[in-house]
């Protein structure tokens, strides 16, 4: 076959694959957005929402809790999240956990995996409550504290699935991952193993082990 007829039909696939990720991306994020958009405020707290009688919620109606706590007793954490959507099938399914974040100077250009993991732990304590949590997506929005002062303090607050200036992120809820990071934390906090080197400047600057943004276990 002509080199060049197989070089054209290479690229014309390359742009199949990319196109077909592309539109999926963009289907979940609208997915997602519809979700937040759509979601009623819920007329219950989550604990009571989570004991009610299946017939009480209205089928695939979305619900939306904001600032609940949530406890793990199997990996003995507290957390409070930002907001969860929730509706009712034959029991509660968490839609989404959204973390919000509010940078100072800069929107990153992805999402930080420590804001996923925090995510995933409210998603986790949920999942002890019998929420079904299999088709969970975790959320992290991020948007600068000046636009965020503006929207909240404004005569018209826009929602944040409406709103243009902020950083959506999506990722499916993994449950093995979620609990595979933590055990490496608890070997920390519990069994006082001291940790490992990985020094970057991301990870430095938050460290409760660095000094001056230095790691102070990178020399041994």
């Amino acid at each position: 076959m002509d080199p060049l007829l197989n070089l054209l039909l290479f690229i014309v696939l390359v742009g199949i694959v990319l196109v077909t990720g592309f539109i999926r991306i963009e289907f979940r994020t609208i997915t997602v957005k519809g979700k937040l958009r759509n979601a009623e405020t819920s007329p219950w707290d989550l604990n009571e929402f989570l004991n009610l009688k299946p017939s009480r919620p209205k089928s695939n109606e979305y619900y939306r809790f904001n600032e609940e706590s949530v406890r793990s007793h199997a990996h003995r954490f507290v957390g409070r999240f930002d907001s969860a959507i929730l509706h009712w099938e034959e029991a509660p399914i968490l839609d989404l956990i959204v973390e919000n974040k509010f940078p100072v100077s800069y929107l990153p250009e992805k999402a930080k995996k420590e804001d996923f993991f925090q995510a995933g732990l409210y998603a986790l304590a949920l999942s002890e409550s019998g929420v079904s949590c299999s088709d969970t997506r975790l959320v992290v929005v991020y948007c600068l504290q000046d636009v965020a002062k503006r929207c909240l303090f404004g005569n018209a607050p826009k929602k944040c699935s409406d709103c243009g200036e902020g950083r959506f992120f999506s990722r499916q809820f993994d449950q093995r991952e979620i609990t595979k990071y933590l055990k490496r934390i608890d070997e920390v906090w519990y069994k006082k193993r001291r940790p490992k080197t990985s020094p970057t400047e991301t990870k430095c600057r938050p460290c409760p082990y660095s000094r001056n943004g230095k790691c102070n276990y990178s020399a041994v």
